[in-house]
């Protein structure tokens, strides 16, 4: 009889160690679809986001794949300015501005340390060993690895699990650079899963909930290319984030405008123009007058994805006749349009 008690509760331990097994694989089973896997489409998209974005200060290296660590020191129209924050880009810009018909000119002090895409640094001593660096990176404006359209809210967390689908550890970033070596570091056995769910701001400011991994690969695929991401050598080109098509139609309707800056292909046109006012009337009409003649052509505000537009257009003033994108709108007074290498500024006059 012990000897049959015996088998009873062997039996019984048996049963209880194979049920708490089966448990034990359901709580660590990975989600397999929503693992971050080399190569795959949504990995590459998911670390493009993350790349480091190197053009926040192309105003002082005229190059989007690299940053200045800070802080420096630069030299700015012969003025001295120790840069140890991004706002002091604003103060490079204000002095680069001061002036139309000035050579503008930034001298680094070396050495420095830039930071490259995958968040690396080097360290460089002098300017041809940075021109050698920037030869290297695309064009102004080309095309480029990393995704500005979109930012990731953290922390993200994420389960590492072996080869056998065992939980390995849980981590959380909380920043982009830890989420990019993090999928840098994936290799073909790791699977690493994303804690749905998480959230995401796009760059209008709309924050978005995201509950799967396809959800997220859609949602980055379809706002990839929707936004500007400033790789030009122009700091700040997006002064008029906060201008609409409203604001910008009801200021040319106040007194007249008359051409404070006007470049054409690179071609300084503003003494051409200096005689000219503008009228900007109702129902799309614009006029000119200059020494008294009156020319008609139309206007319309309109906009892009990204971008308020101001559309002229004259029979006889070619030089004007652009779909103008607003550059910026500064005190009211002053209107900055750009059109590719055209820039054209406009001046209120209130008689």
């Amino acid at each position: 009889m012990k000897h049959f008690y015996n088998l009873f509760f062997l039996s019984l331990f048996f049963v209880a160690f194979i049920s708490c097994q089966d448990e034990i694989s359901q709580i660590t089973e990975p989600a397999q679809g929503e693992a971050l896997k080399v190569n795959a489409n949504v990995t590459n998209l998911v670390q493009r986001t993350v790349t480091k974005d190197g053009s926040k200060d192309n105003i002082i290296d005229n190059s989007s794949c690299l940053q200045v660590q800070l802080p420096i020191t630069v030299s700015v129209n012969g003025l001295e300015i120790y840069v140890d924050s991004e706002d002091d880009f604003e103060v490079i810009e204000a002095i680069f501005d001061e002036f139309d018909d000035d050579s503008d000119h930034l001298e680094i002090f070396f050495p420095i340390v830039v930071i490259l895409n995958d968040y690396s640094k080097i360290t460089i001593n002098t300017q041809d060993e940075l021109e050698a660096l920037i030869e290297d990176c695309g064009d102004e404006n080309e095309i480029d690895d990393d995704i500005e359209c979109l930012d990731f809210v953290y922390p993200i967390s994420l389960s590492m699990y072996n080869s056998e689908n065992q939980l390995t550890k849980t981590v959380s970033v909380v920043n982009d650079e830890q989420f990019y070596k993090l999928i840098d570091d994936i290799d073909d056995n790791d699977i690493v899963v994303i804690n749905f769910p998480i959230s995401i701001i796009l760059f209008d400011g709309t924050e978005r909930n995201i509950e799967n991994m396809d959800m997220l690969e859609n949602e980055i695929e379809q706002v990839k290319d929707m936004c500007d991401e400033d790789d030009d050598n122009d700091y700040d080109d997006d002064d008029c984030d906060d201008c609409s098509q409203e604001q910008l139609t009801q200021l040319l309707k106040t007194c007249s405008w008359k051409v404070d800056k006007l470049k054409i292909n690179d071609v300084e046109q503003t003494e051409q123009y200096e005689n000219y006012t503008f009228f900007f009337l109702s129902e799309g009409v614009l006029k000119a007058i200059n020494n008294g003649n009156e020319i008609f052509g139309t206007w319309e505000v309109d906009s892009s994805d990204t971008d308020i537009l101001l559309k002229i257009n004259f029979e006889t003033l070619a030089d004007f006749s652009f779909d103008w994108k607003l550059h910026e709108i500064e005190d009211d007074d002053e209107i900055d349009l750009r059109f590719e290498d055209n820039k054209f500024k406009l001046e209120k006059h209130c008689d």
